[in-house]
């Protein structure tokens, strides 16, 4: 796997699933190089790539930071915590 690749799919995706699902336009979306910021009534999330650890980065208004890396085809956090999961939850979206 293409860690920078793949890493930026699933930032893209993430961008995609909510400005489909958002109709209502209550999280703002803002996609620039790879880092996506998300503002909603609850606060800002910051998602990123760090290539050096290889690994996806969630800074959540809600539960806090996490650290999200590629195993067995999902993004799990050192935890055992799937991504989507977090962000389905927090943002009220069906990401699957």
């Amino acid at each position: 796997m293409n860690f920078v690749l793949e890493s930026e799919r699933i930032i893209h995706k993430i961008a995609d699933t909510i400005e489909d699902s958002d109709k209502d336009g209550k999280i703002d979306v803002d996609l620039n190089d790879a880092t996506l910021t998300l503002e909603t009534k609850d606060g800002v999330f910051v998602i990123n790539k760090q290539s050096a650890a290889k690994e996806i980065w969630l800074s959540s208004p809600i539960s806090g930071p996490y650290h999200f890396a590629y195993q067995e085809g999902d993004w799990l956090s050192r935890s055992g915590v799937e991504l989507f999961d977090i962000l389905s939850k927090e943002l009220q979206i069906n990401f699957l």
